[in-house]
């Protein structure tokens, strides 16, 4: 039985979050809000609501060794320590290479996820999402949630001296 996964966020977590599904045979659907894949990692010059970005002049604080995916690795000539967009194109390569475009809704909005009625004996999940003003409902059997923690301020005042 083909199992349904909803994949929220096409960053380098999403992205190897679909490729993972694939490998065992699941069926992804990941879902982007924004125009392209790279969450983080693509830059704009214009600020979106809802999307973490990084300035221009951005270089990774992590080696090419650490940041690599393991069965992708970066090519020799990519220096240790890699501008933005050298690093966009090596996801948007990633993703070409092992053919999960095909599997990504782009400019797609999930705008709710929730356990359906039959859940306890299902596990199902339904996902709201939105594109072009249109809403839409899918049945999923599982959803990983692939959006990063940088998109919202966290401020915790509340446990503040």
């Amino acid at each position: 039985m083909v199992r349904r996964v909803a994949v929220v966020g096409a960053g380098i977590s999403g992205l190897a979050a679909t490729k993972c599904c694939l490998e065992e045979g699941l069926e992804p659907t990941c879902f982007e809000q924004s125009e392209d894949i790279g969450g983080l990692w693509r830059y704009t010059e214009k600020p979106e609501e809802g999307r973490a970005s990084i300035y221009r002049t951005v270089f990774t604080n992590s080696c090419k060794e650490m940041m690599c995916y393991p069965d992708f690795p970066f090519p020799d000539d990519y220096p240790n320590y890699i501008h933005n967009a050298r690093l966009h194109k090596y996801i948007c390569d990633y993703a070409q290479h092992f053919d999960l475009l095909r599997h990504i809704r782009l400019k797609t909005t999930v705008t709710k996820i929730r356990k359906r009625p039959d859940f306890s004996a299902t596990g199902q999940w339904e996902v709201v999402t939105r594109r072009d003003g249109k809403e839409e409902a899918a049945v999923f059997d599982a959803v990983m949630v692939c959006t990063g923690h940088h998109v919202y301020p966290n401020l915790p005042v509340a446990q503040f001296p």
